[in-house]
């Protein structure tokens, strides 16, 4: 018997069609504001591709699994102030259509849903397996804590049987390629050994649920636009600076000695005699004094 070691943590290679955005917006941290806006997954995220190098024979996609970059347009992030930015797995709604079993597997219990609210990829065999139902209540509100998981989905058509010998007759489902409906078999669907004659909840007929998939665990991402980064703040502090005397102007330069901000310095006196000022002032310039470029007056 040998021992071995195994990771269980899988980078994730969701398509960015299955990822929904969203973001809000507060000028500052004393605002609050509760209110999120979608955005267009393709226009902010994009998946990323191995090294050239690292390029593997008959492996066209070649992700870089797990990583994805995230564009921020001046359009929707131009504004100064904190961006909370939420990715989540994709969610959509449909009903459920009949709660059945299999009629080869009477023991096999399921929900059936419609197959027109789901792309290709989910309609085929097991598309939907690893997604993640949740409930609607009649409030239309959604049930908070209850979930089931998808074991298995597959395309049945329906087929109708004698129940016992009696002239009744129960709707049951066969596994069938060219159906227009899928049997979802969820887990935990079994009695537990406490409850043995108490089946678990898998939704009732006609019942709203949400879908959405596991591919990746949601992220929450705070941005903020500052006017000043920690390298303007330091080329302030440390950069090139010009005083101008007779007209009481400090001018401070960028690592291209291209004027960043200005600032009017002057005293408060209490009187013109007095020799000692009360105070001293730097106050902001609103309007920029082109003709302290840098290279011109030291050139002089």
């Amino acid at each position: 018997m040998s021992i071995g070691t195994f990771g269980n943590i899988r980078p994730s290679d969701v398509n960015v069609d299955d990822i929904n955005v969203y973001y809000s917006y507060v000028p500052s941290r004393d605002v609050v504001n509760n209110t999120f806006i979608k955005l267009n997954s393709s226009d902010v995220l994009t998946q990323i591709a191995q090294p050239d190098s690292e390029a593997i024979n008959g492996y066209n996609d070649n992700l870089l699994e797990g990583l994805y970059d995230l564009k921020l347009p001046a359009s929707v992030f131009g504004d100064l102030g904190i961006y909370t930015i939420y990715l989540k797995p994709k969610m959509f709604s449909t009903v459920i259509r009949d709660c059945g079993v299999l009629s080869a597997l009477p023991t096999i219990k399921g929900i059936v849903i419609d197959t027109t609210d789901l792309t290709d990829n989910m309609v085929k065999s097991n598309g939907l397996q690893g997604y993640r139902i949740e409930y609607v209540d009649n409030d239309g509100l959604k049930i908070r804590n209850l979930s089931r998981f998808v074991v298995t989905s597959n395309k049945v058509s329906v087929v109708t049987e004698n129940i016992g010998n009696t002239t009744q007759k129960a709707l049951r489902y066969r596994y069938d390629d060219s159906g227009t409906k899928l049997f979802l078999q969820l887990t935990p669907n079994s009695s537990s050994d406490v409850k043995p004659n108490q089946s678990p909840f898998i939704g009732n007929v006609d019942e709203i649920i949400l879908i959405s998939n596991t591919f990746f665990t949601p992220i929450t991402i705070e941005v903020e636009m500052v006017q000043n980064t920690i390298d303007s703040v330091a080329q302030i502090l440390i950069g090139n600076e010009i005083r101008d005397v007779r007209k009481g102007i400090v001018t401070h330069y960028d690592a291209n000695n291209k004027i960043t901000n200005q600032s009017d310095v002057y005293e408060i006196k209490e009187s013109i005699d007095d020799t000692k000022p009360l105070y001293e002032v730097r106050e902001e310039r609103k309007n920029i004094d082109a003709s302290q470029d840098f290279d011109t007056i030291t050139n002089i």
